[in-house]
């Protein structure tokens, strides 16, 4: 064999090994990255979505040098909002994500920023609803990144509660959420369904966080931070042991649908009763039960048996009295505590009242009254308003909490004062027996008492205020 075949030889034999401790090494890489891929709960789709200009970014500022960095972005970010420069300060929030993807206040900050400062720079509706809209899906890319942390999914649903349903314009933000053909934006994380409604959307986020929590998930350190002694770690805000205010908002926003339901609340969208109104009402009571049948416990610590325990508290109790008798003084102590805090009962006997078909009939009859009203039809509007008090009358005297709460009084005596004045109109004398009359000093008690919003019609306990001990 001459020397330049086994050269040849020896280099095929030096190759082939090359090979072979190559393929040997996939299989720990292979089960590396299958860690990695479930302690960051990433998909096969995720790992193919890898930004490599942000790795090559992080791998390059792997020292100190990222801090440095990140806090010059934030400040540039600062100034750019000031001069209202906005696509770079769109830019400049997407290069921060990407240096610190795990650092939720990033995400938390900046969408708020961008759905709350930002939007309110402009003028017209349409473009509040798009930076809004920007503010959401920057929240839900940290939701991406962070699947376990059941703050972002919380913050997500925060936005679209309370600045698409709260805004001086929420009737017409509404609209434009109604009509957006964006369907990934508008899908329900819990049913995978596309609602129409942002009170309906919202219920689904918060209702993902709140099973996130129970699940006994929370978001997981990465490889930076694990090995970090924090002088004072970042605790998680949501879901913790107590937190009522968290676990009731998947029932305030199914709360808030159904009330809307029952009024224009959507600029050019009729309201609607009868079964559909009376099914959400009862899906709203389903989700007050189940927020007031979880399983709390006592802040303090009672001896019983010689052992110091934390008393289970629920604040379903309150509501009924053979169970509420049977607790010990302490339970009794923080069922009442917490259940009037929450204004748990006044809840409850709302949506008792207003699934019933009589409760329904009488929101109608009101809605219906308040546009023959405005109208200036005023025999048709005191025909229907003495019809819907005397229904509604009727329905308040099984459920005194309600009738006896100030929104619903402050509410129902809006409809005394607008049958009066129908009465009035048509020089007609207040009957001595119409019902709530007593409401009626009240209003005229009240400054400006009957005010007339040019889009929305409050002929129902609006979905826009909340009673006294009652979360927002």
């Amino acid at each position: 064999m001459s020397t330049t075949q086994i050269q040849n030889r020896q280099t095929i034999i030096i190759y082939s090994i090359i090979i072979v401790v190559l393929f040997a090494c996939i299989f720990p890489y292979a089960r590396w990255l299958e860690g990695v891929r479930q302690s960051k709960d990433l998909g096969e789709a995720t790992i193919g979505e890898i930004d490599t200009g942000s790795f090559m970014l992080k791998l390059a500022l792997l020292g100190g040098a990222r801090g440095v960095a990140a806090n010059v972005l934030w400040t540039r970010a600062i100034d750019q909002q000031k001069v209202q420069e906005w696509d770079r300060l769109k830019a400049t929030v997407d290069l921060i994500t990407k240096l610190q993807p795990h650092f939720l206040a990033v995400w938390t900050f900046q969408s708020w920023n961008l759905a709350y400062n930002v939007s309110v720079e402009w003028d017209a509706p349409e473009d509040k609803y798009t930076w809004i809209k920007e503010g959401i899906k920057f929240v839900q890319k940290g939701v991406e990144k962070n699947r376990k942390s059941p703050d972002l999914i919380f913050d997500t649903a925060s936005i679209y509660y309370h600045k698409l349903g709260f805004a001086d314009e929420a009737i017409i933000l509404r609209r434009l959420f109604r009509d957006d053909d964006d369907e990934a934006f508008k899908t329900d994380p819990i049913e995978s369904v596309v609602r129409n409604d942002n009170f309906q959307l919202a219920r689904g986020w918060f209702t993902r966080s709140v099973r996130l929590v129970d699940s006994g998930l929370t978001r997981v350190s990465t490889e930076l931070e694990a090995p970090v002694t924090y002088v004072d770690p970042p605790p998680q805000r949501k879901g913790r042991a107590g937190d009522l205010a968290f676990r009731s908002m998947p029932a305030h926003a199914q709360t808030r649908y159904a009330a809307g339901l029952e009024k224009q609340s959507i600029v050019g969208v009729p309201a609607t009763f009868g079964e559909v109104a009376r099914n959400q009402w009862s899906i709203a009571l389903n989700e007050w039960l189940e927020f007031g049948r979880f399983r709390y416990l006592s802040h303090n610590e009672i001896e019983r048996n010689g052992v110091r325990v934390h008393d289970p508290i629920f604040l379903d109790d309150a509501t009924l009295p053979e169970r509420y008798a049977k607790l010990n003084e302490n339970e009794k102590y923080w069922t009442s505590r917490w259940a009037d805090q929450m204004n748990y009962p006044y809840w409850k006997d709302r949506c008792l009242t207003e699934m019933e078909p009589q409760g329904v009939q009488a929101r109608q009859l009101f809605y219906e009254g308040t546009k023959s009203y405005k109208a200036a039809d005023y025999p048709d509007a005191g025909k229907k308003f003495k019809e819907g008090l005397d229904l509604w009358d009727d329905l308040l005297k099984r459920h005194t909490v309600y009738r006896n709460e100030d929104l619903n009084k402050s509410d129902t005596g809006l409809i005394v004062l607008r049958y009066t004045k129908a009465l009035a109109a048509l020089n007609e004398p207040i009957p001595d027996d119409m019902p709530f009359i007593d409401l009626l000093k009240a209003m005229g008690q009240q400054h400006n008492p009957d005010p007339f919003d040019a889009l929305e019609m409050e002929v129902a306990p609006p979905a826009t205020r909340t009673p006294s001990g009652g979360a927002p």
